[in-house]
């Protein structure tokens, strides 16, 4: 015999929060399965396993847990009287391939579904900014489950007015509104919805222009920050952190941190990209060579500086270090040291890139070039990148300032 109830995980997240999970029984064996909903410990009877009407949500989730139990309840029964062996596994398959079939699956769990599915490839920055923009949703429409019909034309018009109303930039903007139409797209491609329920037709998303501004440092800049008298220990970093990038041909700091030993053949960087999974080489310089020395790893560290410790190779460690280090070692050092030297632009670490690949475009560098140098994996995302660069033409040739 198979049995079932309804409860919470015994241990909570970060906010305090339980997720309330589907748990089966048999043969004195159990499983269990998140049914994607969280509440506090003292909103939830374990007599009725149920939510308390303490929890403001507790209408829709107790209906949905009525619905979740008629569906276990169904399932366990068509195992029983086939009369064959059949696992919890079994069940828990059955019970999750006639959940990919319902049509009702709201706006909320499909897009926390797409979250975990994005998280489980590894791909955590993404799955960030998928994370912030449900909740930025759930934000304006003051409630945590949403449904797709909410999202009307009308509807996502006045979202952009509030996004607007709280002062998000242009670019962070677009990352909502677009983050929000793949969603959609998504959905219809797997048949949760119907076409027709599809709201971008009306609502043009090209329309919102990301009038952000990419920041970069000039020659002369340039100059200025590698030749200034340092005498902090994280300003020194910030700087030669910085450097590093420009002359890596622009590398992202999750990249750099990640660099391995083995990665350095004679004097050739040979890395592969972590957001596009192309691979990039490049000849390093006499910065480089120096800086390697300074900030090398102990011997039996893989990594190439010492930034990862312990061969750690933990997404979400690496992850929480490179923001981590970013913000304490690069970011902050870096807004007083261009302000120090009296260069009115809001620096961060990935500006170097931007420097970098400034330089390319004004030296008339082929963008075949500027692709692969970047590590871009097509042209359009390069047509795309430089076209929110200047356009000026400096004096000098690359070659003379970068390597």
């Amino acid at each position: 015999m198979v049995s079932y109830k309804f409860t919470l995980k015994a241990t909570p997240n970060a906010k305090g929060e339980y997720f309330i999970n589907l748990v089966l029984i048999k043969d004195r064996i159990n499983t269990s399965l998140s049914i994607r909903k969280k509440c506090k410990y003292e909103d939830w009877s374990f007599e009725t396993e149920r939510l308390k009407k303490s929890h403001k949500e507790y209408k829709q989730i107790n209906d949905l847990i009525e619905k979740y139990s008629g569906r276990i309840n169904t399932i366990i029964y068509e195992f029983e009287a086939d009369e064959t062996p059949f696992t919890l596994q079994d069940i828990i398959t059955k019970f999750k391939k006639d959940s990919g079939k319902q049509k009702s699956l709201s706006y909320t769990t499909f897009h926390e579904s797409l979250i975990e599915e994005i998280k489980n490839a590894g791909k955590l920055s993404t799955s960030n900014i998928e994370k912030e923009t449900l909740k930025s949703i759930q934000r304006f429409f003051g409630k945590t489950e949403i449904t797709f019909r909410d999202l009307s034309v009308d509807a996502i018009y006045k979202y952009q007015s509030f996004l607007n109303g709280n002062n998000n930039s242009q670019s962070t903007i677009g990352i909502r509104i677009r983050t929000l139409r793949a969603v959609f797209n998504k959905a219809i491609k797997r048949e949760i919805i119907p076409a027709t329920m599809y709201p971008f037709n009306k609502f043009k998303v090209s329309k919102i222009k990301e009038g952000g501004k990419k920041e970069y440092l000039t020659e002369e800049e340039l100059e200025s920050l590698k030749n200034v008298k340092l005498l902090e220990k994280k300003d020194i970093i910030a700087r030669d952190m910085f450097l590093l990038s420009f002359y890596g041909r622009g590398i992202n700091f999750i990249d750099l941190i990640q660099l391995k030993k083995t990665d350095l053949y004679k004097e050739t960087i040979t890395y592969k990209r972590s957001k596009t999974g192309v691979i990039v080489n490049f000849k390093i310089n006499e910065y480089w060579k120096r800086k390697i020395e300074e900030y090398t790893s102990p011997g039996d560290s893989l990594y190439l500086f010492n930034i990862i410790h312990n061969n750690q190779n933990s997404e979400i460690y690496i992850n929480n270090r490179k923001e981590k280090y970013l913000k304490i070692y690069i970011n902050t050092p870096l807004k007083r040291i261009i302000t120090d030297l009296r260069i009115q632009k809001k620096i961060t670490y990935y500006c170097a890139r931007h420097s970098f690949a400034t330089i390319l475009k004004f030296n008339n560098i082929s963008i075949d070039i500027i692709k692969e140098a970047l590590g871009h994996k097509d042209i359009k995302s390069t047509m795309s990148y430089l076209n929110t660069l200047p356009s000026n033409t400096l004096d000098k040739m690359i070659d003379d300032i970068i390597f």
